[in-house]
């Protein structure tokens, strides 16, 4: 009995030995199993940003943070946290008053095909317009969730907003303006519009407005030669007006120029007039002192002098005053005719 007793003892005792080691392989293939699956979810939590990207991260739903820059980054697994990637870098392209649809670069689009724009203008005419619009996402988590269609709504904001401004002009202004302002205009007030669309979320404008590219604006059809002649007519006016001030200017220069040296030479001849009354109050100064010294000779001088002066070319003769009996004389210059041919 004691014998088959021990056998028994052995018997349960290696049952629990062997019910032990099950169990702790159990466990262990457990934990593994647990551990790899911890794993697997949170290697789900792992991804990639490319340059040019950015990542919208929403906790719960919720945002929570946008990662701007590249590389392996991680975040808590789902669905405690989801990731949505957006392009930043890309330019995209919307076209407008063409009649085909309006694609951006990489394929995004406001949707559907539009025709050719025609747009009221101040006076009340109509004008054609085609114009591309240049862009770049601008705040990601504005662009993926503050609105539905992000393409459809700028595409509807651009146009009011080029349809604002050409409103404002008449037809004249649009066809002869430069496009450069209504384009600055345009896309300033575009700028506007779109920040004012996300005021309520507390975040910046969806869209980064690069360029408004505006084609040139073309009357409509029936009417498209009249408004050529008008744009004509009016180009040949500021033709002619930049001739006339053109020769205006050249009239203006040469008159000036001629009334600079007519000045110059008023001041030459004013300086030797002054030159000259300064040698002749300076000779008057000399005949003076000499008045003083010897007035009667200096007197017979200047006497003679003058008449050397007022009667130039005339052979005189000066003979003493009260003379009488005065006998003609003869001009030793040259003899007689006759008495040469005596002689």
């Amino acid at each position: 009995m004691s014998r088959d007793g021990d056998d028994e003892a052995k018997l349960d005792t290696d049952q629990k030995i062997r019910r032990s080691v099950a169990r702790t392989f159990f466990n262990g293939l457990l934990l593994l199993l647990c551990l790899a699956l911890l794993g697997g979810w949170a290697y789900t939590g792992l991804y990639m940003i490319d340059p040019g990207e950015a990542a919208v991260v929403l906790r719960l739903g919720r945002y929570e943070r946008t990662i701007f820059e590249p590389g392996l980054r991680w975040h808590l697994p789902p669905p405690l946290e989801y990731v949505e990637k957006v392009d930043v870098a890309r330019i995209r392209r919307q076209e407008f008053g063409l009649d085909r649809t309006e694609t951006d670069v990489g394929g995004e689009g406001a949707g559907g095909s539009v025709r050719e724009s025609a747009i009221q203008t101040a006076d009340s005419n109509i004008v054609n317009v085609a114009y591309e619009l240049q862009y770049k996402v601008g705040d990601p988590y504005a662009y993926r969730f503050s609105m539905a269609d992000p393409g459809a709504v700028l595409h509807d904001a651009t146009e009011a907003a080029m349809r604002s401004v050409i409103g404002k002009r008449t037809i004249d202004a649009v066809l002869s303006q430069d496009r450069s302002e209504i384009e600055s205009e345009a896309r300033e007030l575009l700028g506007e519009m779109l920040s004012s669309y996300v005021t309520d979320v507390g975040h910046e404008s969806a869209f980064a407005v690069g360029r408004i590219n505006l084609e040139k604006p073309q009357a409509p059809e029936a009417v498209r030669e009249a408004f050529a002649d008008v744009v004509s007519a009016g180009q040949d006016e500021k033709r002619s007006s930049l001739e006339a001030s053109g020769d205006a200017q050249e009239i203006l220069q040469r008159a000036r120029s001629e009334a600079a040296e007519l000045r110059e030479q008023a001041e030459a001849y004013k300086r030797a007039k002054i030159i000259e009354a300064r040698g002749e109050a300076t000779r008057f100064e000399a005949l003076v002192a000499e008045y003083q010294l010897a007035p009667e000779v200096t007197r017979r001088r200047l006497y003679l002098e003058t008449m050397e002066e007022i009667l130039p070319g005339i052979e005189k003769m000066v003979v003493e005053p009260n003379t009488v009996n005065m006998l003609p004389m003869l001009p030793l210059g040259r003899q007689p005719s006759g008495l040469g041919a005596a002689q």
